[in-house]
C-alpha cells in the first residue's frame, strides 16, 4: 500500500510541475493583440439555451447587448427549451423596455429535448461564420468576444474556451468554488496550450459555424453536450484554443447538494464520453491528449478516491489506537511543539509540496486570469476543506458510471 501511496503522489507532482513548467515556457501567450477592422470582423451567433432561468437571463441578456463588437455582425438567438415559468416573458420584457434590443434578440420556443436539442435548433436558423453558447445563469465581459475573435485568426483554430469566472461568491462554499476555477483557469489556458483541451465549457465558448455543421452539431454526451463536442473536434484533428482574457463570470450552486450533483453530473459525463472515445487513450495519433492528459485524468479521479480512503483508514486506525492507549494508561497524549516530535517523513514532506504546487497553480490562474498574483479570499479554506469534498462526488459519479444509472440535470 505503501508503494502504491508513493507511486501515485510522484505520479500527481509530476504533472503539477510538467503544467508549471510549461507555463513558465508560455505565458507570453497571455498577451492581447490588436484585431481586424470592423469590416473584416467575422459575424457571430449567441445561443442563449433556457429552462425555466427567469432569475438570470435579464442580466445574461443585458451583458451580451453589451458586447464592444459591431451590432450588425452579432445574433442573439434565445432558445426557450420548454420552459415552465417566466422566462420568455422577462426576456421579452427587458427586449420591450432596451431601445434596440428587438433588432438583436430573436426568441425562439420548443419543446424541452436538453440544452443539446437547443443548440442545434438554433444551428439550424443562422447563417454566421461562429457560433457560440452563453448559458443564462452567467454574464459576459464587454470586451470578452473580440478577444476570443481575436484568437481565430488563426485558420488552424476551430474553437476559443473563455476565462470562466465564479459569479459573486458569497457562502463559504461560493468561495471556495471560486478557488477552483482560478485553478481551472490555469488548467484550461495550459491544456490548450498542449492542444489537449477536451472540454468546450457552455459558458461562452466560441466554434467556427461549418466546422460544428461538418462534424454533425450537439449530441446528448451524457449531459456533458460540451465535452463531447471537445473531444469528437480532437477526434477530427481541430484545434481548441484558450482565451482567458476574455472573462466570463457564470453561476455557481449556493449549498453542498446542488454542487454534489453539478460535480457528479460532470465527472459521470467525463468518464462515460472517456468510454465512448477509449480509443483516443494512450494513442499517440492524439499527442499530448491521448498519451498524458486523458489517462492522467482518469488517473487523478482514481488517487483522489484513493487517497481519501486511505486517510479514512489511517484516522480510524489512530482514533483506535489512541482509545486503546487511554484504556491501559488511563492518560490521554499530551500534544508538543518540540523539533523532535515534528513528522519529517518521506510521505509528509511530498503531501507539503503537493501543497505548495496547489498554491502556485491558484496563483498563476489569477496571473492569467486576472493578471494578479494574489490568490482569492477563500484559498485557506479551499486547501483545508476541499480535498475532503472532492472524492464525494467523485466516488458517486464511479458508482453511477459503473451500474450506468444516468445523472439528473438539476
Amino acid at each position: 500500500m505503501e508503494i502504491v501511496t508513493y507511486v501515485l503522489l510522484f505520479v500527481s507532482l509530476y504533472f503539477e510541475v510538467f503544467l508549471l513548467l510549461s507555463f513558465l515556457e508560455r505565458r507570453r501567450g497571455v498577451a492581447i493583440k490588436k484585431g481586424p477592422g470592423a469590416a473584416l470582423l467575422p459575424s457571430v451567433a449567441i445561443v442563449v439555451p433556457c429552462f425555466n432561468e427567469e432569475d438570470g437571463v435579464r442580466s445574461t441578456l443585458l451583458s451580451l447587448l453589451s458586447l464592444r463588437y459591431p451590432s450588425e455582425k452579432i445574433e442573439i438567438l434565445l432558445i426557450d427549451d420548454g420552459s415552465t415559468d417566466r422566462t420568455v416573458a422577462v426576456a421579452q420584457d427587458l427586449i420591450a423596455a432596451t431601445p434596440g434590443a428587438a433588432e438583436r434578440i430573436k426568441i425562439f420556443s420548443k419543446e424541452n429535448g436538453g440544452k443539446h436539442t437547443a443548440m442545434n435548433f438554433a444551428l439550424e436558423r443562422t447563417e454566421t461564420d461562429l457560433i457560440g453558447c452563453l448559458d443564462a445563469d452567467s454574464v459576459v465581459d464587454p470586451h470578452a468576444l473580440s478577444r476570443i475573435v481575436q484568437v481565430l485568426e488563426d485558420s488552424a483554430i476551430s474553437a476559443v474556451t473563455p476565462g470562466i469566472h465564479a459569479k459573486e461568491p458569497e457562502t463559504w462554499l461560493q468561495h471556495m468554488q471560486h478557488v477552483e476555477y482560478r485553478i481551472s483557469i490555469f488548467n484550461r489556458f495550459m491544456l490548450a496550450a498542449l492542444g489537449s483541451a477536451f472540454i468546450t465549457p457552455g459558458p461562452f465558448s466560441i466554434f467556427r459555424t461549418a466546422v460544428v455543421r461538418e462534424l454533425g452539431g450537439w449530441k446528448y454526451g451524457h449531459s456533458t453536450e460540451d465535452m463531447e463536442l471537445a473531444l469528437r473536434m480532437q477526434k477530427h484533428g481541430h484545434l481548441i484554443a484558450n482565451a482567458p482574457s476574455a472573462t466570463v463570470h457564470t453561476g455557481i450552486p449556493r449549498t453542498f447538494s446542488g454542487l454534489f450533483r453539478q460535480r457528479v453530473r460532470w465527472t459521470y459525463g467525463f468518464l462515460k464520453n472517456a468510454i465512448d472515445y477509449r480509443a483516443m487513450i494512450f494513442n499517440r495519433s492524439y499527442g499530448n491528449l491521448g498519451l498524458l492528459v486523458l489517462p492522467l485524468a482518469l488517473f487523478s479521479i482514481a488517487a483522489a478516491i484513493y487517497f481519501f480512503c486511505q486517510m479514512i483508514f489511517s484516522a480510524a486506525l489512530s482514533l483506535m489506537t489512541t482509545f486503546t492507549r487511554i484504556e491501559l494508561t488511563g492518560t490521554l497524549p499530551s500534544p508538543t511543539l518540540e523539533l523532535f516530535y515534528i513528522n519529517t517523513s518521506a510521505m509528509w514532506i511530498l503531501v507539503i509540496v503537493s501543497v505548495a504546487l496547489v498554491l502556485a497553480l491558484i496563483m498563476a490562474g489569477s496571473r492569467i486570469g486576472t493578471g494578479s498574483k494574489r490568490p482569492p479570499m477563500g484559498t485557506p479554506l479551499f486547501m483545508l476543506f476541499y480535498s475532503f469534498l472532492v472524492p464525494l462526488w467523485l466516488g458517486a459519479a464511479v458508482v453511477r458510471a459503473i451500474f450506468n444509472t444516468g445523472v439528473r440535470w438539476r
